[in-house]
């Protein structure tokens, strides 16, 4: 696990087109001088089942923040070759399909920033 690692949240964004939520997080070495970045998504539909959402409950912030917390304690806890690559993508859906989709979507919106 990286210790002492610089963690920057970006905004977790819903895309109302694809029912999906995305967000950035840099990730810096403690000095600085490694960085690299987790583009994340997750499918609605997915995140309504790690809630047990139904029944016309709606997602919450709360929900969005402990995803993200999730994807940040997973990504945290990689080792320093982690940093050997710039950008990575994570993608949760329940389908093969909007896995498939989810990457689409994330190495689109990498190449538009």
């Amino acid at each position: 696990m990286i210790m002492n690692m610089k963690i920057i949240k970006g905004k977790i964004i819903e895309d109302f087109d694809r029912d999906l939520y995305w967000t950035r997080v840099v990730f810096l070495s403690k000095d600085e001088s490694k960085k690299t970045q987790v583009l994340a998504c997750a499918s609605l539909e997915y995140l309504e089942d790690l809630y047990r959402i139904g029944n016309g409950t709606k997602l919450t912030e709360s929900h969005l923040a402990g995803w993200l917390d999730n994807v940040i304690k997973k990504w945290s806890s990689l080792n320093l070759e982690f940093f050997n690559q710039d950008i990575h993508y994570d993608v949760y859906a329940n389908t093969q399909e909007g896995e498939a989709n989810g990457l689409d979507f994330l190495i689109v919106k990498s190449q538009s920033r």
